[in-house]
């Protein structure tokens, strides 16, 4: 059954973004936080590229105006199967970037730390929203895996692009990316995001299979699954597709 957050189902009102305020649903880790547990001709097997123009008037918006059309509901909403495309990644990251209405009354931007939540977990997808405020960035990491798009929803972000080198990650090309802009990438991709400018951004994030733990480079160039992450390899937590996407990764 898909674990959708409030934003989603138009259950959230505006509220200021002040700092030291907590946004709603705060999971125990996102994508690229190397304590716990996305650019155009980037490094993977895949990239598509293109603009956030969905507009949905007026009228009310929640997870059904938003997957409306097409197969997207029935490819997005599943419990299990293959993973999605990355052009449906990038159509469902779009799509929720460019509807404001939902993610401006949840999303925070902390001095101290980044922020983010989950809006949308299903068999086959993940989705996340994170604010960034300026200077902040993940650390260095891949998607164990997992195909991946990137959504700018407000403001800008930089993707310092990495490659495998003699078995750790060494930086190859910085790409920017700005509102409106949206990304997918291959199971290979490797990077870092960060905010470099001094305004805050907001980005959406989409992933298929979900809840593949990451990799992160190490401070001695090596690259490894946190710990904590790592159990999911070994307690069996993991869905059948995201195994198979982690043992081709980590036989490469």
């Amino acid at each position: 059954m898909p674990l959708v957050h409030p934003a989603l189902l138009g259950l959230t009102t505006a509220l200021p973004d002040v700092p030291g305020t907590s946004g709603l649903a705060l999971p125990a880790c996102a994508p690229g936080d190397a304590a716990a547990a996305c650019g155009n001709a980037v490094t993977g097997n895949a990239v598509t590229g293109g603009a956030v123009t969905e507009d949905f008037g007026s009228g009310p918006v929640g997870l059904a105006q938003l997957l409306a059309g097409g197969s997207l509901a029935a490819d997005v909403l599943r419990d299990e199967g293959e993973p999605l495309d990355l052009a449906t990644l990038t159509e469902l990251a779009g799509r929720l970037a460019a509807t404001e209405r939902l993610w401006r009354p949840v999303v925070r931007h902390h001095a101290d730390k980044r922020w983010y939540t989950r809006l949308l977990l299903t068999g086959v997808v993940e989705v996340w929203l994170i604010g960034w405020s300026p200077g902040q960035h993940t650390a260095v990491h891949d998607h164990g895996g997992a195909l991946g798009a990137l959504a700018v929803a407000d403001g800008v972000v930089e993707e310092d692009v990495h490659a495998p080198h003699g078995g750790s990650w060494e930086p190859r090309a910085t790409r920017r990316h700005a509102r409106g802009r949206v990304v997918g990438f291959g199971a290979d991709h490797v990077h870092r995001v960060i905010n470099r400018t001094a305004v805050a951004a907001t980005t959406v994030h989409a992933y298929s299979p979900p809840e593949v733990p990451l990799r992160y480079a190490n401070a001695d160039g090596s690259v490894a699954v946190p710990a904590a992450a790592a159990a999911q390899l070994t307690t069996g937590l993991l869905a059948p597709t995201a195994q198979r996407r982690v043992a081709a990764t980590a036989a490469r």
